[in-house]
């Protein structure tokens, strides 16, 4: 996985001596150069997401003149979760923008730590955050993983720079806030690069609505009366309840399944 694979170059120890100081055995056009492949192969993968999801919405708009509620339900289920990996993927690409930029400006050692810790966190936060929904997404990033590979590769010698066994805000004062920044530009991106789903088809909503229900509740409930009460089918209630359950929210048992 992606977070694999930046921890084994950032642990191990590369840098051979060339009779160079570490600031003058950095290429940093070639280092910019691999980021740039990078970036390239982000927006590849991001265009094919956000056509797969206007092919996904058209097929929910056909499915509703048609009223074939569950056809809609199923486009509007992948929507959300194209937006998801949309949202992963955009912020990383805002990570990696944010490196090229930095290192252009000041092409030093310091800068490139300084990059490269929040990077590197963001990969691995990335990469377990697609594994929990959409696995196939961190197969379709291979390019993108085998590039910055070869970056963390090249860049090895930096590791020693790198303080060990401290949390990322002690590392870099400014990477949480890099992250979040990456983050939260990605979230707009996102919405405003993809269609609306209706809040009666969209998995997230009636998640967080069932799972309020759940809590108004004490955690019990019987599944025709949440269906009643939140006008959500109940097949979409039971399919939500076991959804939260996968991601460890909460605990289901259902003795009785028709009640």
């Amino acid at each position: 996985m992606i977070g694999d694979v930046v921890k084994k170059f950032f642990a191990r120890g590369q840098y051979k001596e060339t009779g160079l100081s570490q600031e003058e055995s950095i290429n940093y056009d070639e280092i910019l150069a691999q980021l740039g492949l990078v970036k390239m192969e982000l927006d590849r993968i991001k265009t094919t997401i956000i056509n797969e999801i206007q092919n996904y919405y058209e097929k929910m708009i056909s499915s509703k003149k048609l009223n074939n509620t569950e056809d809609m339900e199923m486009s509007a289920a992948e929507i959300v979760l194209k937006k998801r990996v949309l949202k992963a993927v955009l912020a990383y690409g805002n990570m990696i923008e944010l490196t090229i930029r930095r290192i252009q400006d000041t092409r030093s050692l310091e800068s490139i730590v300084k990059v490269l810790t929040p990077l590197r966190y963001a990969m691995s936060a990335m990469d377990e955050y697609l594994t929990g929904f959409a696995p196939e997404a961190v197969t379709s990033l291979s390019n993108v993983l085998e590039e910055t590979e070869n970056v963390i590769r090249k860049t090895g010698l930096i590791t020693n720079s790198i303080p060990q066994g401290r949390s990322i805000s002690e590392l870099v004062p400014e990477a949480s806030e890099l992250i979040t920044n990456a983050i939260a530009k990605a979230q707009k991106e996102a919405e405003q690069l993809s269609p609306k789903v209706p809040e009666t088809f969209d998995p997230e909503i009636i998640e967080r609505k069932v799972f309020e229900y759940i809590k108004d509740k004490n955690g019990v409930l019987s599944l025709r009366k949440a269906s009643e009460d939140l006008g959500i089918p109940l097949n979409v209630i039971r399919e939500t309840l076991y959804r939260l359950e996968a991601r460890g929210v909460i605990k289901v048992d259902l003795p009785n399944q028709s009640t």
